[in-house]
């Protein structure tokens, strides 16, 4: 039976493509520290080497050391390679789960087919299609990962997807908050959260401007996001740090809320109530910091 992954266990996600030339020592060593990794077989790898890639994926997971110290997961390209993946048990033993891509209600039939072999196998469906943008389609897309019998960690949020969808790109200098995407991104949270789903806060992919990453990332803890997709090494530490640095903060508020037996107090210049402040202290207290 697989260990289902803990959300606060993700931190920042890196994302290395199946055709990586280190793909070997990243699976067995890791990679700059990474607490879990994602090896994609989907938009990172050119279509004409899909059918390469996943071979050598497979090789290389059935040749990687059984215990390591942080998590593997692989995005497969499609139902396809997923199933590719389970008929291969010593490479499945390998990996903590899956992330499935561009996961609605219109995909969700095909990947049922696939998951049903394998219902203990954790996984994270990427929230990253144009049915987010509307509150039926999106509606419907919840109820989709609700009948998912499979354990789910986490839903992952595709950024890059959803605004080419509307035909745009991210320009230098501009978070997430700052595009159309906003309003999908407090749909997803206002939406997926109360049905009792952790979500990861989509990438930023400016690499090398750290005051953007930073500016972002402030932003995503501020709407309750703790974990990141990263596509750059050069991004961990600065998310990283940001995670630590806040939990630091806010368990230490979160501590006293749940230790209180007032009905509401002040902490740190801030007034805490048990009625409204208990589902964010104990969802803080399951939170990981890498400090």
């Amino acid at each position: 039976m697989m260990t289902c992954p803990r959300y606060g266990d993700m931190g920042a996600s890196l994302y290395v493509p199946a055709t990586h030339k280190s793909l070997e020592s990243i699976l067995a060593d890791g990679c700059h520290g990474a607490r879990s990794l994602i090896l994609c077989t989907e938009d990172a790898v050119a279509a004409d080497a899909v059918a390469w890639a996943v071979r050598r994926l497979i090789r290389t997971l059935q040749a990687a050391p059984a215990q390591v110290t942080f998590l593997r997961f692989v995005r497969p390209r499609n139902p396809f390679v997923l199933r590719q993946l389970i008929e291969v048990p010593e490479a499945l033993a390998r990996l903590d789960g899956v992330v499935i891509p561009k996961f609605d209600d219109t995909s969700a039939p095909e990947w049922h087919d696939v998951l049903e072999r394998c219902p203990q196998l954790p996984v994270m469906p990427t929230l990253e299609t144009p049915s987010l943008f509307r509150e039926d389609t999106a509606l419907a897309t919840l109820e989709a990962v609700q009948s998912l019998r499979n354990p789910v960690i986490a839903l992952r949020i595709g950024a890059n997807d959803l605004l080419g969808a509307i035909g745009l790109k991210r320009q230098p200098g501009q978070t997430v908050y700052e595009t159309p995407l906003r309003s999908t991104l407090e749909r997803l949270i206002t939406l997926f959260r109360p049905a009792g789903y952790e979500l990861a806060a989509p990438v930023c992919d400016l690499i090398g401007e750290t005051e953007t990453l930073s500016r972002e990332v402030a932003q995503d803890i501020a709407w309750g996001f703790y974990s990141k997709t990263c596509v750059h090494p050069s991004q961990l530490a600065v998310i990283e740090e940001h995670f630590a640095q806040a939990l630091r903060r806010q368990k230490q508020q979160a501590h006293a809320l749940l230790n209180s037996h007032d009905a509401v107090f002040q902490d740190a210049g801030q007034m805490l109530e048990q009625a409204c402040h208990s589902h964010w202290a104990r969802r803080i207290a399951t939170l990981q910091s890498t400090s």
